[in-house]
């Protein structure tokens, strides 16, 4: 199941650079809707098409993908990636589709911006919006914690109730990470054929690292055009977070990468000389660093759960000063006692 946006060009021209005549595609599959967060992947395919029934032109394309926003009250279970780019991506001499796969990390609506520049000059932007939803489960964990709270706060004002009032004492324990780790690069063995070079930068969870590839002639010095498939694994779960399929480059490729989970990752470049079948594989490890979240990042779920809870002291009282009847039957039990004989 799959879902297909895509929007024709709009002639709004600027002073800098020329209106792109044609049209940005974009499907996925399946449907943003039905994945979980940080368990299911899905496949977004971009393709550039000329106007009309004209050839498609080699134009440059650029690919970004931002995480939502911040919520108001109650973040999700990652907040140091609200709103942060999770990759950039700039490619030259794209004739044809472009597919990779993607785990989305966290519930909210992403935004997916594509611009398209030929060698003229003319450009065609177009940004997407692609909706996750929350796990069911976690939807229904949230639930029960919060009414247990609710609970909770509900028996305590039925039972500490008095004249004078009710005093509550609350305290917050927060925690702390630490620092960057420096990423890590990795050079291939072998020495025959076009030399390769992966390098992993800034791998910090809450900032943008950069995966850079280059393959290059050991003769000349000169990139090597090739198709390059890149993948990037969680290895905690042996999971393929993000994975380009066939890309064509010049030989070089640069890409903003944000690592969300702070533990160790693989970063795996295959690459395809034109014209040769055999390929060529280099592979990196790199250690990704937490980080601390801000006070006020932490400290508005820990509000909202004692709002909760005081929300219930509130009820409970507020339901014994109006002797409010328990939604359960009470029973008087009456002790008699014997006289000694």
């Amino acid at each position: 199941m799959f879902f297909a946006l895509s929007w024709p060009a709009v002639p709004t021209a600027t002073a800098a650079a020329q209106a792109l005549d044609g049209n940005i595609q974009l499907q996925v599959s399946p449907d943003t809707t039905l994945l979980r967060p940080l368990k299911d992947a899905a496949t977004v395919t971009i393709d550039y098409t000329g106007p009309r029934e004209a050839p498609v032109t080699p134009v440059d394309l650029s690919v970004r993908l931002t995480a939502p926003p911040p919520g108001t009250l109650v973040s999700t279970d990652f907040p140091l990636i609200e709103g942060t780019r999770l990759f950039d991506v700039k490619l030259t001499g794209v004739t044809g589709p472009l597919s990779l796969d993607y785990v989305f990390p966290i519930r909210g609506e992403y935004r997916l911006d594509v611009s398209a520049t030929d060698r003229g000059g003319g450009r065609l932007e177009r940004s997407f919006t692609l909706q996750v939803r929350e796990n069911p489960a976690k939807t229904a964990f949230l639930a029960g914690f919060v009414a247990a709270l609710f609970l909770l706060g509900f028996i305590a004002g039925r039972i500490f109730s008095t004249p004078a009032g009710v005093g509550a004492v609350l305290a917050l324990a927060l925690l702390s990470g630490t620092g960057p780790d420096p990423g890590r690069a990795a050079e291939p063995d072998g020495t025959a054929g076009p030399r390769e070079a992966l390098t992993v930068t800034s791998s910090r969870v809450g900032v943008p690292g950069t995966i850079r590839w280059r393959r290059t002639n050991p003769q000349t010095g000169k990139p090597v055009p090739s198709a390059l498939t890149l993948r990037v694994v969680q290895l905690e779960k042996d999971r393929e977070i993000f994975v380009l399929k066939r890309w064509p480059t010049d030989g070089k490729l640069d890409i903003a990468f944000h690592f969300t989970d702070a533990s160790p990752h693989r970063v795996g470049a295959t690459s395809t000389t034109p014209g040769r079948q055999q390929a060529s594989e280099i592979v990196t490890t790199v250690d990704v660093a937490p980080a601390t979240p801000s006070f006020g990042t932490r400290g508005r779920p820990v509000l909202f759960f004692i709002l909760v809870v005081l929300a219930g002291l509130a009820a409970g009282r507020f339901s014994k000063r109006h002797r409010v009847p328990l939604p359960w039957p009470g029973k008087r039990v009456k002790i008699h006692i014997k006289e000694a004989s």
